[in-house]
């Protein structure tokens, strides 16, 4: 057995829900073995879970903690089905000698696959840029809990967040992982996941493949239930209906991605494509696309990474199938399961339905959107109907002739996703209803928009059917820019420039306005800093949006800020947020060329807006204006019940002025109590139990009240209470 080959103990997999667990040590003499250290990627809209050894990680949901769904974070709630960090990596060879002793003619292997000597090879470390600043709402202490170390020297070039990891496969490839995002507005769509194979089997492996794959139906996104109506049955789609389109296998193509779209349902009556639900002014659920692009891929094994050169026809093998492929069971050994998943990495069923045009010696298989027929599972196998569904969109990079002990693979992709945005699905959506959609402006095709050639409408679509999908097919423009941009960024050495530190943040709901104070003396020391805006929505639901509410500019320099909203309206529940600007220069040669000379925010999430204010009842201007409320208090009156107030007491006044005394006298002119009224908050009203200064209820009667202002204002009300 080779020296760094140990035996390890299979771990068992809990299901957890939390963002990273400690490390469980093993005692033994080998490496460290993990059992499920894990971490959140959540420094953009992309969250996705990483998982220390590799596999799927059982149910890994961290969806409970998504911010508002007018962010439009999106993310596959457990590893199982997706490669966005680098999971279930499969790797397949020719000549591999199993720990059984067993000589497999044609072996592919996934992470923890029948056997126990995989290993974690480099503890998982996962690190963040910025410290969570600072967040207090109505004098509440909201900030959270940092999701990694806070370590900004830890950062691959400027991104946000970077977790790493390396664990050795049982085939005994070292699969080492870096996965790494940012904040900035230009590039928060997107994961970057950098893979380096080592082999470390100490025999040479041939005919070597590496595959990987990502599904659209693990995908869960934050919209469509936050704040909102459920979904209707007869609203409701299937969200594995799907097209799957990699462009990059044709001498034309300009990038290597793979993207998958919503499709709609053939057999169902109308037009399903981007999930309209009718029951909700027609609001779009499922126009986003997502996407993976590669951006680097070896063209040959290499010991120095200096030789490393990318192969620009890699991968050689895309294709669509199912997570258990024609029937082929992942859960027994390769020694029992045949030949066919070895093939299918290789390219099986691209041989057999080719795409046409492709570069001559790949094996690319048909893009189901090219075929002039409008169902989505029209190349058969692969595309599944019904039931529960995992098709993938898969790559395969090789076949590397020998992969000899000691050598690497590197491979780079950026996944992530795009589309028309939760805001214009509702406009969109909303029109289509009405049947007062127009077309998109500057279409690359009047019929088709952005779909390739052979794409087939739904049958039965009408022309505002068409139009809708349309306006979806703008998103796959949308694609081609997001890959476009993480390419720059990889060819720029991931320096496009990073977000500025987020503000910490102070928001009060008070009566006569809420008041936001917030500071952040790093970022008005940069050169660019370009000043702040503050933003407001109002409810919770995924139907409404952030609106900027104040701005300033470069000018605005001070040790602390402050701003009041005075736009308000009591009862209403109001969410705020903070950020800090920062202005790319005209010259920056590492930004993209679409962003020079705009103005970067700082990352969202570090500004919770989980917290709502709900303003309180705003102050009177006289006391003439105050109001008493129930007058008279009937404790038996059934509306008090309604009220929730059949077990406690409660007498309102409104419209009190900021700062008031009130005392409350017998008929006969006995005190029996006195209410200070100068609240934090400034508000207007308040509810007193009914106890006296003495904590005795108050007796059936007529009362007095007497409020008096510090400038020496009095004004007298009587009320009745009967019990």
């Amino acid at each position: 057995m080779h020296p760094n080959k140990q035996q390890a103990i299979h771990p068992l997999i809990p299901v957890l829900a939390g963002m990273i667990l400690s490390l469980v040590v093993i005692p033994g003499s080998g490496p460290l073995v993990a059992q499920e250290k894990r971490a959140v990627i959540r420094a953009n809209r992309v969250w996705c879970g990483m998982v220390e050894y590799g596999g799927s990680g059982g149910a890994f949901n961290y969806a409970s903690s998504w911010f508002p769904a007018d962010y439009n974070c999106m993310g596959p709630s457990m590893e199982r089905g997706s490669g966005m960090t680098g999971s279930n990596i499969a790797t397949a060879s020719t000549n591999w000698t199993d720990p059984d002793g067993i000589l497999i003619a044609k072996a592919a292997i996934r992470p923890l696959d029948h056997y126990t000597n995989w290993y974690v090879s480099s503890p998982m470390t996962n690190y963040i840029r910025w410290a969570y600043p600072t967040s207090i709402v109505n004098y509440d202490n909201v900030t959270l809990d940092e999701w990694g170390d806070v370590d900004p020297s830890k950062m691959v070039g400027t991104s946000d967040q970077t977790a790493e990891v390396a664990f050795v496969n049982a085939m005994g490839v070292e699969i080492k992982r870096r996965v790494f995002a940012w904040s900035q507005q230009f590039h928060d769509n997107y994961i970057v996941v950098d893979v380096v194979l080592t082999n470390r089997s100490g025999e040479t492996l041939t005919d070597f493949w590496v595959s990987m794959r990502q599904g659209p139906y693990y995908w869960r996104k934050a919209k469509g239930s936050t704040g909102s109506p459920s979904i209707p049955d007869q609203d409701d789609v299937d969200r594995a209906a799907c097209w799957h389109h990699y462009y990059g296998a044709r001498p034309a193509d300009s990038l290597r991605v793979f993207y998958m779209y919503h499709a709609d349902e053939p057999d169902r009556v109308g037009d399903q494509m981007g999930g309209p639900i009718a029951s909700q002014d027609g609001r779009l659920l499922e126009s986003d696309i997502t996407f993976y692009t590669i951006l680097h891929a070896s063209q040959a094994p290499y010991t120095d990474p200096t030789n490393d050169i990318d192969d620009p026809l890699q991968p050689r093998v895309t294709d669509v199938y199912d997570n258990v492929p024609m029937g082929v069971n992942w859960l027994v050994k390769p020694s029992e399961r045949g030949d066919l998943i070895y093939d299918l990495i290789a390219g099986k069923n691209g041989q057999e339905q080719p795409m046409e045009g492709q570069y001559e010696g790949a094996y690319h298989r048909a893009n189901n959107d090219e075929q002039n027929d409008p169902d989505w599972s029209n190349l058969g196998v692969g595309f599944i109907k019904g039931g529960t569904v995992f098709n993938q969109s898969i790559c395969a990079f090789g076949p590397y002739e020998t992969f000899e002990d000691g050598q690497s693979l590197h491979i780079v992709y950026a996944s992530g996703y795009t589309g028309i945005g939760i805001e214009k699905e509702k406009e969109i959506g909303e029109k289509w209803l009405y049947n007062t959609l127009e077309e998109p402006p500057n279409l690359p095709d009047a019929e088709l928009g952005y779909f390739p050639a052979g794409f087939a409408y739904p049958p039965g679509a009408t022309e505002v059917d068409s139009t809708k999908d349309r306006w979806i097919s703008t998103g796959i423009d949308s694609v081609h820019k997001a890959a476009s941009r993480a390419l720059w960024n990889f060819k720029h050495d991931w320096q496009v420039p990073g977000s500025p530190p987020p503000p910490s943040q102070e928001i009060t709901g008070h009566g006569d306005g809420v008041e936001i104070k917030w500071s952040d003396p790093d970022v008005e020391a940069l050169d660019g800093f370009a000043g702040y805006r503050i933003l407001r929505r109002v409810g919770r639901a995924d139907t409404v949006f952030f609106d900027i509410v104040h701005q300033t500019d470069a000018t605005d320099l001070a040790s602390e800020h402050t701003w009041t909203d005075t736009s308000i309206l009591f009862g209403a529940s109001y969410y705020y947020y903070v950020q800090a600007g920062y202005r790319i220069a005209e010259s920056d040669p590492n930004a993209y060329p679409g962003s020079r000379g705009k103005t970067i925010w700082s990352g969202r999430l570090w500004n919770p807006t989980e917290i709502e204010v709900q303003p309180p009842r705003y102050p009177g201007e006289k006391l003439s204006d105050i109001r008493i409320v129930p007058n008279p208090y009937n404790i038996r009156d059934p509306l008090m019940a309604d009220y929730g107030w059949s077990d406690d007491r409660g007498l309102m006044f409104f419209n009190l002025p900021a700062e008031v005394t009130i005392r409350i006298f017998t008929e006969s002119g006995d005190l029996v109590r006195t209410i200070p009224h100068k609240p934090r908050t400034r508000a207007g009203s308040l509810t007193w139990n009914m106890l006296t200064d003495s904590q005795q209820a108050i007796a059936t009667g007529m009362y007095i009240a007497v409020f008096e202002t510090p400038d020496g204002s009095v004004a007298y009300q009587k009320f009745i209470v009967v019990r």
